[in-house]
């Protein structure tokens, strides 16, 4: 993990402008549930699904924590995807737009020269991919609303300006690619450089019909899987500034968002809920809170720690409360509590402050649950899990 550091002025300005849509960390490598940590009003509500054929692990060691491992091009050719359960043509995307992400080629992979697809949606629409037209460097095609620079709507990074094959090849390689209404441009960023910049661009159009994927672009053998793996990929619904882009490129984005394991059944479905308040959990963020709501007045004790994989680091999660209490039968544990908080809830969103410190090493995770015990009945309740990422 690399440990680095932002300004606090350049963090705050940033959360309070959080309009972050899909932002996948990957860092789970126990369960196909991928937590989207978008923060904000504005955040797709939804985690993604890993789909695969891989016999090898969908997952690897990232930038910052995991990563999704890239498949296609190996023999035999695998496809590692994320779902993501978006589809622009009923939840279009126009104006102000941020994609950025890491690549690097998967070890043992072969590009070769056939078109490979990084993300995108299946049926005609948005994708990014390099060969083909793209050559050695990345075109992302259907994304602009008033032209670009290969075809209509395409937003190309020449192979001339950037080799961007060579750059992953090498090693872990930051993209970003930026559209501010603004401005009226169109920008590839490259290690937090700006290498690429169109003119006279109104703005950012994703509006075609299809599932949104990671890893891939569609279900179709064309569009089956990326030879590259990907880390800390992120859209986000507004112009990250130049500096914003440089820090992504060498700094974890800070981000929070539930999760549920693929379990059956929560006990008290819907009776508990656990959230966040305060912006994203930035470094220096002392008002960020974990806030738990419950439907009716009770008693509830807060379980935070650092692991959604394994109990104590033997027995792996998730798994039925009844192990541990046969009170807790129906409550699946989701997390493996460090501590714990204690406290009541008679209505709204109860807070607990978890402030982070200036000092708090940038892509540490926490991991919380709550469990709620009616004042009236006794019946129990547990919420799904909170994962909080903490960033820039």
């Amino acid at each position: 993990m690399r440990i680095l550091s932002c300004s606090l002025a350049l963090c705050i300005a940033s959360a309070l402008t959080a309009q972050d849509f899909i932002h996948y960390k990957f860092d789970a490598n126990c369960t196909a549930e991928v937590i989207n940590l978008a923060n904000g009003p504005q955040a797709f509500p939804g985690n993604g699904t890993l789909q695969t054929n891989s016999a090898i692990s969908s997952w690897d060691t990232g930038v910052f924590g995991g990563c999704l491992a890239g498949g296609a091009n190996l023999a035999p050719t695998y496809y590692n995807r994320v779902v993501t359960g978006w589809n622009p043509s009923t939840q279009p995307i126009t104006g102000d737009l941020t994609i950025a992400w890491f690549m690097r080629q998967r070890a043992g992979s072969n590009i070769g020269t056939g078109l490979n697809y990084l993300f995108g949606a299946a049926t005609g629409g948005h994708r990014m991919f390099t060969n083909g037209v793209a050559g050695t460097g990345l075109v992302q095609r259907e994304i602009l609303a008033g032209g670009g620079n290969n075809t209509v709507r395409d937003f190309q990074l020449p192979a001339a300006t950037t080799n961007i094959q060579a750059l992953a090849a090498a090693g872990w390689t930051h993209v970003a690619m930026v559209v501010e209404t603004a401005t009226q441009t169109a920008t590839y960023y490259v290690n937090g450089v700006n290498v690429f910049q169109l003119a006279n661009v109104p703005g950012a159009q994703i509006n075609l019909a299809g599932q949104y994927m990671v890893g891939a672009y569609s279900t179709s053998a064309t569009g089956a899987g990326s030879a590259y793996d990907i880390d800390e990929f992120l859209i986000s619904l507004r112009a990250y500034s130049a500096a914003e882009i440089l820090t992504m490129s060498t700094t974890p984005r800070a981000g929070d968002g539930d999760y549920l394991s693929a379990i059956p059944a929560q006990c008290g479905t819907g009776n508990v809920t656990l959230g966040s308040s305060g912006g994203a959990p930035f470094v220096g963020n002392t008002a960020y809170s974990l806030d738990v709501t419950a439907t009716t007045p009770s008693l509830y004790v807060l379980a935070i720690g650092f692991d959604r994989c394994l109990l104590g680091g033997t027995l792996p999660l998730p798994f039925d409360g009844s192990l541990v209490d046969p009170l807790l039968n129906g409550c699946w544990i989701l997390a493996d509590p460090a501590v714990t908080i204690g406290g009541a809830a008679f209505g709204g969103a109860t807070p607990n402050p978890l402030p982070i410190p200036a000092t708090t090493p940038f892509g540490a995770a926490l991991y919380s649950q709550v469990l709620t015990l009616d004042a009236t009945t006794f019946a129990v309740s547990m919420s799904s899990g909170f994962a909080s990422s903490i960033g820039f």
